[in-house]
Protein backbone atom coordinates (compact mmCIF):
# COMPACT_ATOMS: atom_id res chain seq x y z
CA UNK A 1 0.00 0.00 0.00
CA UNK A 2 1.72 3.60 -1.03
CA UNK A 3 2.05 5.96 1.54
CA UNK A 4 0.39 8.92 1.16
CA UNK A 5 2.55 12.81 1.27
CA UNK A 6 0.52 15.15 3.36
CA UNK A 7 2.35 18.66 2.35
CA UNK A 8 2.65 20.68 5.90
CA UNK A 9 2.59 24.38 5.91
CA UNK A 10 6.26 25.01 6.00
CA UNK A 11 6.64 23.79 2.43
CA UNK A 12 3.93 26.38 1.51
CA UNK A 13 6.53 28.86 2.53
CA UNK A 14 9.63 27.51 0.89
CA UNK A 15 7.41 27.28 -2.15
CA UNK A 16 6.91 31.14 -1.69
CA UNK A 17 10.47 32.15 -1.30
CA UNK A 18 12.22 29.33 -3.62
CA UNK A 19 9.71 31.66 -6.47
CA UNK A 20 11.30 34.90 -5.86
CA UNK A 21 14.86 33.75 -5.03
CA UNK A 22 17.63 33.15 -8.26
CA UNK A 23 18.88 30.25 -8.93
CA UNK A 24 22.76 30.27 -7.39
CA UNK A 25 26.00 29.15 -9.47
CA UNK A 26 29.28 27.70 -8.89
CA UNK A 27 30.72 30.64 -9.81
CA UNK A 28 29.13 32.99 -7.66
CA UNK A 29 29.55 31.14 -4.60
CA UNK A 30 33.47 30.94 -5.13
CA UNK A 31 33.23 34.52 -5.37
CA UNK A 32 31.64 35.04 -2.33
CA UNK A 33 33.98 32.82 -0.38
CA UNK A 34 37.13 34.11 -1.98
CA UNK A 35 37.40 37.17 0.59
CA UNK A 36 36.65 34.84 3.43
CA UNK A 37 39.58 32.17 2.74
CA UNK A 38 42.09 35.29 1.99
CA UNK A 39 41.10 36.87 5.26
CA UNK A 40 41.96 33.28 7.39
CA UNK A 41 44.65 32.91 4.96
CA UNK A 42 46.28 36.35 5.97
CA UNK A 43 45.56 36.03 9.67
CA UNK A 44 47.70 32.32 9.22
CA UNK A 45 50.21 34.08 7.75
CA UNK A 46 50.37 36.92 10.26
CA UNK A 47 50.35 34.99 13.21
CA UNK A 48 53.46 34.82 14.58
CA UNK A 49 55.56 31.36 15.22
CA UNK A 50 55.54 29.63 18.87
CA UNK A 51 58.40 30.25 20.86
CA UNK A 52 60.97 27.34 21.12
CA UNK A 53 60.67 25.55 24.18
CA UNK A 54 62.94 26.89 26.96
CA UNK A 55 66.37 24.24 27.37
CA UNK A 56 64.77 23.50 31.18
CA UNK A 57 62.26 21.47 29.04
CA UNK A 58 64.58 18.71 27.75
CA UNK A 59 65.77 18.43 31.79
CA UNK A 60 62.20 17.38 32.57
CA UNK A 61 62.26 14.27 30.29
CA UNK A 62 66.31 13.32 30.33
CA UNK A 63 65.31 10.11 31.70
CA UNK A 64 64.01 7.06 30.18
CA UNK A 65 60.78 5.40 32.54
CA UNK A 66 62.05 2.12 34.24
CA UNK A 67 60.85 -1.07 32.27
CA UNK A 68 61.98 -3.37 34.66
CA UNK A 69 63.06 -3.33 38.76
CA UNK A 70 65.99 -5.44 38.07
CA UNK A 71 69.01 -4.71 36.17
CA UNK A 72 68.26 -6.42 32.52
CA UNK A 73 70.87 -5.98 29.89
CA UNK A 74 68.31 -7.44 27.44
CA UNK A 75 66.51 -4.28 28.02
CA UNK A 76 69.57 -1.87 27.01
CA UNK A 77 71.11 -3.78 23.83
CA UNK A 78 73.60 -5.91 26.00
CA UNK A 79 74.70 -3.31 28.44
CA UNK A 80 75.35 -3.50 32.38
CA UNK A 81 74.99 -1.03 35.15
CA UNK A 82 77.78 -0.26 36.42
CA UNK A 83 77.02 0.42 40.05
CA UNK A 84 73.82 -1.66 40.91
CA UNK A 85 70.89 0.80 42.29
CA UNK A 86 70.36 0.42 46.25
CA UNK A 87 67.35 2.38 47.98
CA UNK A 88 68.82 5.56 49.26
CA UNK A 89 71.45 5.52 46.83
CA UNK A 90 71.30 8.99 44.33
CA UNK A 91 73.75 8.21 41.37
CA UNK A 92 75.28 11.59 40.70
CA UNK A 93 77.23 13.39 37.12
CA UNK A 94 78.57 16.70 36.90
CA UNK A 95 78.59 17.18 32.96
CA UNK A 96 78.24 19.30 30.55
CA UNK A 97 75.40 19.49 27.53
CA UNK A 98 75.60 19.43 24.18
CA UNK A 99 72.35 19.02 22.15
CA UNK A 100 74.02 19.05 18.35
CA UNK A 101 71.62 20.60 15.66
CA UNK A 102 70.21 18.80 13.19
CA UNK A 103 73.11 19.69 10.32
CA UNK A 104 75.76 18.53 13.20
CA UNK A 105 73.97 15.09 14.23
CA UNK A 106 73.51 14.54 10.10
CA UNK A 107 77.51 14.97 10.10
CA UNK A 108 78.28 13.06 13.06
CA UNK A 109 75.96 9.98 11.43
CA UNK A 110 77.77 10.33 8.74
CA UNK A 111 81.16 9.92 10.12
CA UNK A 112 79.81 6.53 12.17
CA UNK A 113 78.15 5.23 9.39
CA UNK A 114 81.61 5.92 7.13
CA UNK A 115 83.13 3.52 10.22
CA UNK A 116 80.48 0.90 10.03
CA UNK A 117 81.20 0.22 6.22
CA UNK A 118 84.73 0.04 6.59
CA UNK A 119 84.78 -1.96 9.84
CA UNK A 120 86.82 -5.30 9.42
CA UNK A 121 83.98 -7.80 8.27
CA UNK A 122 86.42 -11.07 9.57
CA UNK A 123 86.12 -11.39 12.17
CA UNK A 124 82.61 -9.58 12.31
CA UNK A 125 82.36 -7.07 14.73
CA UNK A 126 79.70 -5.76 16.63
CA UNK A 127 77.56 -2.81 15.01
CA UNK A 128 77.98 0.72 16.31
CA UNK A 129 75.44 1.89 18.33
CA UNK A 130 75.18 5.36 17.88
CA UNK A 131 74.22 7.59 20.62
CA UNK A 132 72.32 10.51 19.15
CA UNK A 133 68.56 9.48 19.13
CA UNK A 134 66.33 7.64 20.66
CA UNK A 135 65.02 3.81 19.97
CA UNK A 136 62.19 6.46 18.88
CA UNK A 137 63.93 8.49 16.80
CA UNK A 138 64.16 11.28 19.31
CA UNK A 139 66.79 13.25 18.95
CA UNK A 140 69.50 12.97 22.45
CA UNK A 141 72.00 15.15 24.43
CA UNK A 142 75.87 14.46 24.30
CA UNK A 143 77.62 15.42 27.00
CA UNK A 144 81.27 16.36 28.73
CA UNK A 145 81.98 14.44 31.86
CA UNK A 146 83.21 16.76 34.77
CA UNK A 147 82.76 13.75 37.48
CA UNK A 148 82.65 10.11 38.46
CA UNK A 149 79.78 8.01 38.49
CA UNK A 150 78.85 9.30 42.14
CA UNK A 151 76.55 7.80 45.00
CA UNK A 152 75.13 10.25 46.90
CA UNK A 153 72.93 8.91 50.23
CA UNK A 154 69.73 11.09 50.51
CA UNK A 155 70.95 13.80 53.44
CA UNK A 156 74.07 14.68 50.98
CA UNK A 157 72.25 15.89 47.81
CA UNK A 158 71.41 19.77 49.05
CA UNK A 159 74.70 20.37 50.77
CA UNK A 160 76.73 18.82 47.70
CA UNK A 161 75.32 20.85 45.31
CA UNK A 162 74.90 23.77 47.23
CA UNK A 163 79.22 23.06 47.61
CA UNK A 164 79.52 22.53 43.67
CA UNK A 165 77.60 25.40 42.99
CA UNK A 166 80.49 27.60 45.02
CA UNK A 167 83.27 25.85 43.85
CA UNK A 168 81.90 27.00 40.37
CA UNK A 169 81.03 30.82 41.10
CA UNK A 170 84.24 30.88 43.01
CA UNK A 171 86.48 29.59 39.74
CA UNK A 172 84.77 32.50 37.68
CA UNK A 173 83.98 30.49 34.28
CA UNK A 174 82.30 32.36 31.63
CA UNK A 175 80.53 30.73 29.00
CA UNK A 176 83.01 29.11 26.67
CA UNK A 177 83.31 27.70 22.95
CA UNK A 178 85.11 24.35 22.41
CA UNK A 179 86.62 22.52 19.00
CA UNK A 180 86.97 18.98 18.25
CA UNK A 181 90.54 17.68 17.24
CA UNK A 182 90.38 13.53 17.07
CA UNK A 183 88.26 10.25 17.24
CA UNK A 184 89.33 7.79 19.12
CA UNK A 185 88.05 4.74 21.19
CA UNK A 186 87.63 5.10 24.94
CA UNK A 187 86.59 2.70 27.62
CA UNK A 188 84.21 2.98 30.94
CA UNK A 189 85.86 2.59 33.90
CA UNK A 190 84.54 -1.37 33.90
CA UNK A 191 85.55 -1.54 30.79
CA UNK A 192 82.37 -3.41 29.78
CA UNK A 193 81.78 -0.56 26.76
CA UNK A 194 83.95 0.86 24.49
CA UNK A 195 82.70 4.45 23.17
CA UNK A 196 83.77 6.34 20.04
CA UNK A 197 84.73 9.62 21.34
CA UNK A 198 85.59 13.66 19.69
CA UNK A 199 88.48 14.62 21.39
CA UNK A 200 88.82 18.63 22.47
CA UNK A 201 90.60 21.18 22.14
CA UNK A 202 91.89 23.01 24.74
CA UNK A 203 90.06 25.81 25.36
CA UNK A 204 90.90 29.60 25.06
CA UNK A 205 91.04 29.89 28.48
CA UNK A 206 91.40 26.21 30.48
CA UNK A 207 88.19 26.19 31.06
CA UNK A 208 87.74 22.66 31.21
CA UNK A 209 90.33 21.85 33.74
CA UNK A 210 88.90 24.52 35.89
CA UNK A 211 85.65 23.38 35.88
CA UNK A 212 86.87 19.69 36.76
CA UNK A 213 88.85 21.00 39.45
CA UNK A 214 85.79 22.41 41.04
CA UNK A 215 84.13 19.16 40.77
CA UNK A 216 86.84 17.08 42.00
CA UNK A 217 86.39 19.36 45.10
CA UNK A 218 83.43 19.01 45.57
CA UNK A 219 83.58 15.66 45.73
CA UNK A 220 86.23 15.30 48.03
CA UNK A 221 84.47 17.03 50.77
CA UNK A 222 82.10 14.43 50.41
CA UNK A 223 84.29 11.49 50.10
CA UNK A 224 83.64 10.69 46.88
CA UNK A 225 85.67 9.59 43.95
CA UNK A 226 87.54 12.60 41.91
CA UNK A 227 87.63 12.17 37.82
CA UNK A 228 91.06 11.81 36.14
CA UNK A 229 93.18 12.27 38.89
CA UNK A 230 95.87 10.35 40.90
CA UNK A 231 93.41 8.15 42.85
CA UNK A 232 91.63 7.45 39.28
CA UNK A 233 94.53 5.32 37.58
CA UNK A 234 92.85 3.43 36.18
CA UNK A 235 90.36 5.83 34.59
CA UNK A 236 93.08 8.03 33.29
CA UNK A 237 94.74 5.02 31.98
CA UNK A 238 91.32 4.67 29.86
CA UNK A 239 91.52 7.86 28.32
CA UNK A 240 94.03 6.98 25.77
CA UNK A 241 92.80 3.86 23.87
CA UNK A 242 92.74 5.04 20.46
CA UNK A 243 95.34 5.73 18.27
CA UNK A 244 95.70 9.54 17.33
CA UNK A 245 97.70 11.19 15.36
CA UNK A 246 100.88 13.39 16.92
CA UNK A 247 100.03 12.77 20.55
CA UNK A 248 101.84 11.47 22.93
CA UNK A 249 101.52 7.05 23.46
CA UNK A 250 100.37 5.75 26.31
CA UNK A 251 103.16 6.19 28.55
CA UNK A 252 102.30 9.46 28.99
CA UNK A 253 99.57 8.60 30.69
CA UNK A 254 101.67 6.85 33.34
CA UNK A 255 103.95 9.78 33.89
CA UNK A 256 100.67 11.78 34.07
CA UNK A 257 99.35 9.64 37.40
CA UNK A 258 103.07 10.18 38.53
CA UNK A 259 103.26 13.84 38.45
CA UNK A 260 100.16 14.11 40.36
CA UNK A 261 101.01 11.84 42.64
CA UNK A 262 103.00 14.14 44.54
CA UNK A 263 101.54 17.60 43.54
CA UNK A 264 98.86 17.66 46.27
CA UNK A 265 95.99 20.08 45.35
CA UNK A 266 98.55 21.55 42.70
CA UNK A 267 96.02 21.74 39.51
CA UNK A 268 97.10 19.68 36.20
CA UNK A 269 96.30 19.74 32.68
CA UNK A 270 93.82 16.89 31.38
CA UNK A 271 93.15 18.29 28.52
CA UNK A 272 93.85 15.02 26.64
CA UNK A 273 90.95 13.12 29.35
CA UNK A 274 88.37 15.27 27.66
CA UNK A 275 86.01 13.92 25.00
CA UNK A 276 82.33 13.47 23.70
CA UNK A 277 81.06 10.24 23.05
CA UNK A 278 79.10 9.90 19.74
CA UNK A 279 78.76 5.39 19.44
CA UNK A 280 79.23 2.52 21.37
CA UNK A 281 80.29 -1.37 21.50
CA UNK A 282 80.68 -3.92 23.72
CA UNK A 283 83.67 -5.58 23.12
CA UNK A 284 87.12 -3.84 22.55
CA UNK A 285 87.77 -2.56 19.32
CA UNK A 286 90.54 -4.57 17.75
CA UNK A 287 93.94 -3.37 16.23
CA UNK A 288 92.24 -3.47 12.75
CA UNK A 289 89.03 -1.47 13.98
CA UNK A 290 91.58 0.75 15.94
CA UNK A 291 93.34 1.41 12.99
CA UNK A 292 90.56 2.25 10.90
CA UNK A 293 90.64 6.13 12.50
CA UNK A 294 93.87 6.73 10.55
CA UNK A 295 92.11 5.41 7.61
CA UNK A 296 92.52 8.83 4.84
CA UNK A 297 88.34 8.70 4.13
CA UNK A 298 87.94 8.75 8.02
CA UNK A 299 90.67 11.51 8.62
CA UNK A 300 89.15 13.57 5.36
CA UNK A 301 86.04 13.77 6.89
CA UNK A 302 87.24 14.95 10.29
CA UNK A 303 88.90 17.50 8.65
CA UNK A 304 86.79 19.10 6.08
CA UNK A 305 83.69 18.60 8.73
CA UNK A 306 83.67 17.98 12.30
CA UNK A 307 86.90 20.18 12.99
CA UNK A 308 84.86 22.73 11.75
CA UNK A 309 82.17 22.54 14.41
CA UNK A 310 82.12 25.19 17.25
CA UNK A 311 79.98 24.29 19.94
CA UNK A 312 79.10 26.66 22.77
CA UNK A 313 78.73 26.02 26.84
CA UNK A 314 77.21 28.47 29.44
CA UNK A 315 75.69 26.10 32.13
CA UNK A 316 77.21 22.74 33.93
CA UNK A 317 74.62 20.61 34.66
CA UNK A 318 73.96 18.26 37.81
CA UNK A 319 72.24 15.35 37.73
CA UNK A 320 71.02 13.67 41.24
CA UNK A 321 69.01 10.62 40.78
CA UNK A 322 66.34 11.90 38.12
CA UNK A 323 66.42 15.48 38.78
CA UNK A 324 68.75 17.77 36.81
CA UNK A 325 69.97 20.77 38.23
CA UNK A 326 71.46 23.95 36.22
CA UNK A 327 74.62 26.15 37.58
CA UNK A 328 75.05 29.11 35.00
CA UNK A 329 78.32 29.91 34.25
CA UNK A 330 77.96 33.75 33.55
CA UNK A 331 78.28 36.03 37.25
CA UNK A 332 75.12 37.96 36.32
CA UNK A 333 72.95 35.45 36.93
CA UNK A 334 73.26 33.88 40.71
CA UNK A 335 70.22 31.84 40.38
CA UNK A 336 70.25 28.03 39.71
CA UNK A 337 67.23 26.16 38.34
CA UNK A 338 66.95 22.95 39.21
CA UNK A 339 64.36 20.37 40.67
CA UNK A 340 66.39 20.32 44.13
CA UNK A 341 65.98 24.15 44.02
Amino acid sequence: MALVHYEDSDDDNDHNQNDHTEPVSSTSLINASAPALKRKRNELEGKPDLPPLPASFHDLYSTNTRVSTRDDPTLHSGRKRSIPHVEGNWATHVYLEWYPSQTESNTLSNLISLLQIRRPKDPPARTIQPLLQSPLGTPLPLHISLSRSLILQSPQREPFLATLTSHIRKSSVRPFPLKFTSLKWVSNFERTRWFLVLGIAKPERDELNRLLNTSNQAAEVFGLPTLYTKNNRRAVEGIRIGPQKGSPKRTHVHQLDSAQAGSGSVPQDRSEAFHISIAWVLDEPNTDSQALLKNADIVGFMDKEVRDMIVEFGVVKVKIGNAISVIRLDAKLDEERGILG
